[in-house]
């Protein structure tokens, strides 16, 4: 096979890209030679490049709910934690190639003003206050490009306001520094797993899982349609939420391969987060603001405190009949089982309700065009397909649906969501517990399957994900002798090598209710206190 040709028009174009990317990151923050050969795992250089003070490494320590408490009781400056933050992005983007655009001057203007309203008025500004928080490419930031993963966008979507979302984080207090990686391998290179550089840190919103496993964020924002924030969270070892579509507000979220409009399969935005109490805290903050009065199509919900049940009745999904997961999974899941059982709570099976039906609706939804609006946008600026973009699309068929096929599609997937509900309430369960990924973190290129969390965006379930605190070990995961029972288990199991995932991190998947996000978190946060080690 020949060498794909690659239009110089497009290698030009890049070259500036990542240019004008790396001319935000200050020179003073460069990693010194002695940090180099960098390790595979490459966690602990935030600590050893010398970079961070001893102050600054403390504070990108904490989460954000304690960084907000600390700087309200004047023990932090927002001053001080933008800068740690600014300097730990930095050295993340030189491991993992996770950042867009860093801009340290506007953090850095923002977070003295937060100071001096502190000290003026001896309260802060909000909830969030002086939390500098990361935010995914495509999701509008008043002045910053936006071109969501396509280079042909590049400073043409420059933003004249911020999304609903970032004004109330903004309103909220946060500090604004970085603009995270839409995609694992872009125009912008390829994004790693600090875990293991030779891993994926999982996508579409792979840039904040990265940089928050990094601890070069103090919170998170990404967008999820298919699992875009929880396999991100899976493959780093970090925390997120994905909530109903209608639960937090979306406008400002910039989708370029979407037509206005359409209503096949709705995204939503959801937080990324290095702790339970940092993605509640995410939620309440949003709720707080009651976006429903400028975004009609949020629900008006405002945030219920909710305690979860001493005793949960848990439905495990240990296989989804498509895909079994590989060796350092299943040994979650059976820790997970064996401790949730010791501490009391109901453990039964939980088997997937019709997944063939599920993925025929699901795979034709995501590109009703055929494929025409993604494939438009790369002959935009003469951008080649990428393979795992163009494996993608090879569900699409060879013609865009008619509007009739599209109404009978969406026909489907409705009765879908009933016939599911009516499944789901003779289980009698509170929540699933299941894989989000069949494996940890792929090598690079090798990250096909999201069976395990786009089965819950076509029902638009609320669905999490929580690291078990468990790393792939070779002497424990090395995978024995198994026939696939199709291609795409075949595929999983020729790439899984435990030499290959060292060291990457295995996360669960905790699936509630529809329109249950509080009995959803409060249920994963005592899933996730019985089963981490």
């Amino acid at each position: 096979m020949s060498p794909v040709q690659v239009p110089l028009p497009y290698l030009e174009a890049e070259a500036a890209a990542r240019a004008a990317r790396d001319a935000t990151i200050p020179a003073a923050y460069a990693l010194p030679k002695s940090a180099y050969p960098l390790p595979k795992n490459v966690t602990g250089v935030l600590a050893s490049s010398g970079i961070l003070s001893p102050d600054e490494l403390a504070i990108v320590n904490l989460d954000a709910t304690t960084l907000t408490a600390d700087i309200a009781a004047r023990k932090v400056t927002a001053t001080a934690a933008t800068q740690a933050y600014v300097k730990a992005a930095a050295v993340a983007q030189q491991v993992t190639n996770c950042v867009v655009e860093l801009f340290e001057d506007e953090a850095l203007e923002r977070a003295a003003w937060l100071d001096a309203e502190l000290e003026r008025t001896g309260k802060p500004v909000g909830p969030l206050h002086g939390v500098p928080v990361s935010i995914k490419d495509h999701i509008e930031v008043k002045g910053h490009d936006t071109p969501s993963g396509f280079i042909g966008l590049v400073g043409k979507m420059v933003a004249e306001k911020d999304a609903h979302l970032v004004k109330i984080l903004r309103d909220a207090g946060a500090v604004f520094f970085s603009l995270m990686a839409i995609e694992t391998d872009s125009y912008l290179g390829v994004t790693s797993s600090p875990w293991n550089t030779d891993t994926t840190c999982g996508g579409s919103s792979g840039g904040e899982g990265a940089i928050l496993a990094f601890k070069a964020s103090a919170l998170g924002v990404g967008s999820d349609i298919g699992g875009s924030v929880r396999a991100p969270a899976a493959s780093t070892g970090i925390y997120s939420f994905k909530p109903g579509v209608h639960r937090l507000p979306n406008v400002g979220l910039i989708i370029p391969i979407g037509p206005q409009g359409y209503d096949g399969i709705h995204g939503t935005q959801g937080p990324m987060a290095r702790s339970m109490r940092d993605l509640e805290l995410y939620m309440q903050v949003m709720a707080a603001a009651q976006p429903w009065l400028s975004e009609p199509s949020v629900d008006f919900k405002p945030w219920r405190e909710v305690a979860a049940p001493k005793r949960l009745r848990i439905g495990v999904l240990e296989d989804d009949g498509v895909i079994r997961p590989v060796a350092p999974v299943r040994r979650a899941v059976a820790l997970a089982i064996e401790k949730l059982k010791a501490a009391g709570h109901e453990v039964v099976p939980y088997k997937q309700f019709e997944y063939a039906e599920h993925w025929d609706i699901v795979s034709k939804l995501y590109f009703i065009d055929n494929g025409d609006s993604v494939r438009a946008q790369l002959a935009r600026g003469n951008e080649p397909i990428k393979p795992l973009t163009e494996w993608a699309l090879r569900n699409t068929g060879t013609e865009p649906l008619t509007s009739a096929e599209y109404f009978k599609l969406a026909g489907r997937r409705d009765t879908f969501r009933h016939k599911l509900a009516q499944y789901w309430r003779a289980q009698g369960i509170d929540v699933v517990l299941s894989p989000a990924l069949p494996g940890p973190a792929s090598t690079h290129g090798n990250g096909k399957y999201w069976g395990y969390t786009c089965y819950w965006n076509l029902v638009d379930y609320p669905a999490g994900v929580f690291p078990t605190g468990l790393h792939v070990d070779p002497a424990l995961d090395t995978e024995g002798a198994y026939t696939p029972r199709n291609d795409d288990e075949r595929h999983v199991y020729a790439t899984y090598d435990a030499a290959k995932a060292v060291d990457a991190p295995i996360a669960l998947q905790v699936i509630g209710y529809v329109g249950h996000e509080e009995e959803t978190l409060a249920a994963m946060k005592a899933i996730a206190e019985v089963v981490q080690v």
